[in-house]
Order: structure tokens, then C-alpha cells, then sequence
């Protein structure tokens, strides 16, 4: 962004540039096509964030050029609450594109997340805790579709929940990542992006992926330290993607991400408003920086 000469009226006028293009040019624009006409459909884009003693969140959810183009709604979600002190909640889904609701499904997981999180904490195993975790949210989803009277696989979304244990006092701070599905977890650690689930970068590429409500079997678990310096990403595929198979992006990312202060909300949002070709897909983050 960048203030032009002054206007006849002598006030400023500021200049907003469209997103950047990393590589080549996608052939869909990214301007808002017709409305949707579906049920409770989103906003086009979300964008957030929060400040606490030693960390700084940013957040943002977008509408995919293709779902723009065609006025179909954003099936990601996103969510961050603080629960009491010392932790920190935060969640992302991706609705499956083959399902109907599924925009109402990753929402509902999101809000159900926070519902169910004291049950997770009960529980000293992390494998058993998380488990129970997503089976009460798997439920929760069920019971909404037997309320409106619709199949419950209709609301099919994955799932990536961090719960952030931080202290004012401590020097590290610890995340407990969930996962069902293909949404990815990183650590920008000194620049370099370090991936939370070792079988990443084969998920991203599938195109096949499990799914709440039907998939608590298939529950992920990972364990890790957030230093200072350090940056946890949480997205779905729509980011991880182009991150994992566009070299350029990912350095784009780390270059953007790495500065000594996190970004701005209006600059935040403006980065994670990138475009590259064949990546049209709706795209989530939830970034969290240890300061």
C-alpha cells in the first residue's frame, strides 16, 4: 500500500494494490461473482485477530476465486477463544465440496469444538482425550442434523483444533494439535517451515480425506513447543496446498512472516489474499506468534 499525491480536495488518498500474483497469473479473477443462494451462507471473508502477553494472533478466512466466480459460498471456518488464563483454543475446518451444508458443517464443528473442550481436558492421555474430543463434536453434529431434519453426512468437514497451553512466566509454550482430515499444522521456525504431521505433504496431495461427523476413527494426535520466535500456522488445504507445492509461495510466506512484528490486520489480510494459478480453492489460517 502506498499514499498518492494529494487530491483536489487536499486530503490524501490511499492506494490498495490488488493481491499479489506469486508465479503465474490465475484465468479466474477474484472479484465476487452473483450471490449465493444458499441456505445461511458466509460472509465472502472473515479476518481477526488477538494480542496477548507473548503472543499475537492473525486470523482469516476467504472465499476461493472459484466459489467467487460461480456465487457458491466459503465452506471453511474458522475460531479462537480464550478459555481461561493460561489457554488458548483455536480451530479451522474445510467442508467438504461435495457436500451440500457442508459451510454449515465446518461451523458447526468450530463452535461444537469450544462446547466439548472441557471433556478433552479431563483426560491426561492425549491419544484417549482426543478421541472423545472429536466423538462429542461428531455428536453434536448429528443431533443439529436430526433437528433440521437432514443427513448428517450433508455437514461432512475436516477438522484441525491447537489447544495452547501459555503462561506469562514460562519461556516455551505448549500446543496439542487434532486433526481429522487434510487441514495442516507448520511451525515457521527461524524462516523455515517445519510440518507438525510427518505425513503431511502426502495428505495435501490426495484427494481423498476423512471427515466429521463419520470419521472420529481416524483422529490425529501431535505434540509441540512454541518458542519464542516461533510462529504456529493452522490452515486448511486451501493454503497448504500452494504452501507445499509452489516453492515460491512458501518463501513468499516465510519472507512476510519471519519480520520481527507480526503483520497488521489490514496487512495480514492483504498477504493471505495472494493468488497463483490452480489454486482456487477457499483458503483458512490461523496464525499465532510466540513474541
Amino acid at each position: 500500500m502506498r499514499w498518492l499525491q494529494q487530491n483536489p480536495a487536499n486530503e490524501p488518498v490511499l492506494e490498495i494494490p490488488e493481491p499479489l500474483v506469486i508465479g503465474r497469473r490465475p484465468m479466474l479473477g477474484s472479484l465476487p461473482g452473483p450471490p449465493s443462494t444458499v441456505r445461511e451462507s458466509p460472509p465472502d471473508s472473515v479476518l481477526d485477530g488477538a494480542t496477548l502477553p507473548g503472543l499475537v494472533m492473525r486470523a482469516a478466512s476467504v472465499r476461493g476465486d472459484a466459489h467467487r466466480y460461480y456465487g457458491t459460498p466459503r465452506q471453511d471456518s474458522m475460531g479462537f477463544w480464550k478459555v481461561d488464563e493460561s489457554r488458548l483454543l483455536a480451530c479451522v475446518a474445510d467442508g467438504l465440496g461435495s457436500k451440500e451444508m457442508s459451510h454449515l458443517g465446518s461451523a458447526a464443528a468450530c463452535r461444537a469444538a469450544y462446547g466439548n473442550l472441557t471433556d478433552f481436558l479431563d483426560h491426561a492421555d492425549i491419544t484417549t482425550a482426543a478421541e472423545h474430543f472429536a466423538e462429542n463434536i461428531a455428536d453434536d453434529l448429528h443431533g443439529w442434523a436430526d433437528q433440521g431434519g437432514f443427513p448428517a453426512d450433508s455437514l461432512s468437514t475436516t477438522f484441525l483444533a491447537a489447544v495452547i497451553d501459555h503462561g506469562e512466566e514460562t519461556s516455551t509454550t505448549r500446543v496439542r494439535l487434532i486433526r481429522i482430515g487434510d487441514s495442516a499444522a507448520m511451525l515457521l521456525h527461524k524462516g523455515v517451515w517445519v510440518s507438525c504431521f510427518p505425513e503431511d505433504e502426502q495428505e495435501i496431495g490426495s484427494s481423498a480425506t476423512h471427515a466429521l461427523p463419520g470419521g472420529t476413527g481416524r483422529v490425529e494426535v501431535s505434540v509441540h513447543t512454541l518458542e519464542p520466535g516461533d510462529m504456529l500456522l493452522l490452515c486448511t488445504d486451501g493454503l497448504a496446498k500452494p504452501m507445499t507445492q509452489n516453492k515460491e509461495v512458501g518463501e513468499r510466506l516465510s519472507d512476510w512472516w519471519s519480520r520481527p512484528e507480526p503483520p497488521s490486520l489490514p496487512e495480514f489480510f492483504w498477504q493471505f489474499s495472494f493468488r497463483a494459478k490452480s489454486y482456487d480453492d477457499d483458503r483458512t489460517a490461523i496464525c499465532v506468534w510466540r513474541v
